[in-house]
């Protein structure tokens, strides 16, 4: 079978792709988000797609007892050599197949860690595990792309150098799902790597039902990580605060 983007994306050359995301700035991002919403200040924490573990780390400093995910045993090997919390645990799954079953407290799914996939029905299948994996009256984070400012604002193309590597992005749209291709040179060499990556489109209407049809209520959308009101036109992000009803049957439709 022929691997899927994220297979191959996620390996050593992400890590320098996004080297401006560090441990600052999810320090600072989960410490607006502890301090914004109205969520639970203690208990366990299911991080959905962590990568490298830096929105973990900073949920197991405040004392939250965190379980990271992730599929890229590259992104997930960093992140086990930078676990010095006992309350910081790290797991190999596909989001798709997660085993938890009203386990959690808390989930989030953090810097646009959704919509990887071709069919809707696997991105909403990515939903209800978040349910599924959720106790009665749990709390679900999902920090998301505004598409109407992601049309408005693409870069078509970018460069930029790191590490001595030379970055290359160009970005498009296309039946519903913003696109990007990357490629990296090694300066003096003529060896290129490319990688693609996609991330479905979906508006703050298709969301809301997603997190509605998996029993989710309560939904608060925000539009930036000062959680202010998601204003369709210019905000940045849609970050969705929503709680699983108390009485929701945890069962696949």
């Amino acid at each position: 079978m022929a691997e899927e983007w994220f297979e191959r994306s996620f390996r050593e050359d992400y890590v320098l792709v996004y080297k401006h995301r560090d441990d600052a700035s999810a320090d600072k991002e989960i410490a607006n988000l502890l301090e914004r919403l109205p969520i639970k200040r203690s208990g366990r924490v299911l991080d959905l797609c962590c990568g490298s573990g830096r929105h973990s780390r900073a949920l197991a400093r405040r004392g939250y007892e965190v379980v990271g995910v992730d599929l890229s045993n590259v992104l997930l090997q960093l992140a086990n050599e930078q676990k010095i919390l006992p309350n910081l645990h790290f797991y190999q799954y596909d989001m798709r197949h997660i085993p938890f079953r009203e386990e959690f407290d808390i989930v989030v799914n953090l810097f646009t860690s959704f919509g990887y996939f071709s069919s809707d029905e696997e991105n909403a299948q990515v939903v209800q595990n978040m349910a599924l994996a959720l106790k009665s009256g749990g709390e679900v984070v999902i920090d998301y792309l505004n598409p109407a400012f992601v049309e408005a604002n693409l870069v078509p193309h970018s460069e930029k150098e790191v590490g001595g590597l030379l970055i290359e992005e160009e970005r498009w749209l296309e039946a519903g799902f913003v696109k990007k291709r990357i490629v990296v040179k090694d300066k003096g060499a003529a060896e290129t790597r490319v990688y693609q990556e996609q991330v479905r489109l979906f508006t703050v209407e298709e969301m809301t039902a997603m997190l509605q049809k998996a029993g989710f209520v309560n939904i608060q959308t925000f539009g930036n990580y000062q959680f202010e009101p998601y204003q369709a036109a210019d905000s940045p992000r849609m970050i969705f605060f929503a709680v699983k009803k108390q009485d929701v049957a945890d069962k696949r439709d």
